[in-house]
């Protein structure tokens, strides 16, 4: 059954038996799943559906990667860092750069390395501040830039503050596209790298991303929500291991104070 949008005649939406349409009923289950993980039958029941409706309807949204379903449970459940990019505002963009910008104006003065904010977007990092450094030989980025989320220190510390589901789901969405022979190439190394990220609190790219480039990165979280990772990135040939040790307890100290401020 076709219906006929009054508004733009040439407009079809598919509907389903009952004249509702596919992406009416796919809502109606995101919605199903804002209280907490439900099991298909929850969930036909709120859609007035039966169970096999509605596991072809929730694998077709697994697929696309906004819901993961727990293989114990059998329980649906949203994945929140599917919905960032739709959230975030520019009010929002506004009130995090009124605390985010000095401090990567220090972090760039301190240690005369370019300094990043990153939020995520479809399995890449995009960057929304950049504060060059002054350096001749330098990394020099922009604003809108976008590295991949398995090689760059941002991706893989924003990665490390998501729960376990999360980041499983997470891990399984990458194409592990792009970076040097130094990247990971699937889920199961980049979940070892992210893992010693969390485990250390701060994640490091050294040449995955580029050759010759070198980044340490923290998780974001403004007022305790993850937004996305902080980093201080130069050539390698000006960050040892001593310096990355220096860079990543003053992001660790940075991330502690940025968890409690307020959005």
């Amino acid at each position: 059954m076709k219906a006929v949008s009054s508004e733009n005649p040439d407009a079809e939406i598919v509907a389903l038996p009952g004249g509702e349409s596919h992406i009416r009923r796919a809502f109606r289950a995101l919605e199903a799943l804002i209280p907490g993980p439900q099991t298909a039958a929850a969930i036909a029941h709120v859609l007035g559906v039966n169970r096999s409706t509605a596991l072809r309807l929730m694998g077709e949204i697994e697929a696309l990667g906004y819901v993961h379903r727990d293989p114990r449970t059998k329980s649906y459940s949203l994945v929140p860092a599917r919905f960032h990019p739709f959230m975030a505002q520019q009010s929002d963009y506004l009130d995090w750069s009124t605390v985010v910008d000095p401090i990567l104006s220090n972090l760039r003065d301190d240690f005369g390395e370019s300094a990043i904010m990153g939020v995520p977007a479809n399995g890449t990092m995009v960057y929304l501040a950049f504060f060059p450094s002054a350096h001749l030989i330098m990394v020099r980025e922009r604003l809108g830039t976008s590295r991949p989320m398995h090689c760059s220190a941002l991706g893989k510390a924003y990665l490390s503050a998501l729960d376990d589901r999360t980041l499983d789901s997470e891990l399984a969405l990458l194409n592990y596209q792009g970076g040097t022979h130094l990247a990971a190439r699937g889920p199961i190394e980049l979940r070892e790298r992210v893992m010693e990220s969390r485990h250390r609190g701060y994640a490091v790219d050294r040449d995955e991303t580029a050759e010759g480039g070198t980044c340490v990165a923290t998780p974001a979280c403004i007022g305790g929500t993850l937004v996305g990772a902080i980093g201080v990135s130069g050539p390698s040939s000006r960050i040892n291991e001593s310096r990355i040790a220096l860079m990543g307890q003053r992001l660790k100290e940075i991330a502690a104070r940025l968890s409690g401020a307020p959005r």
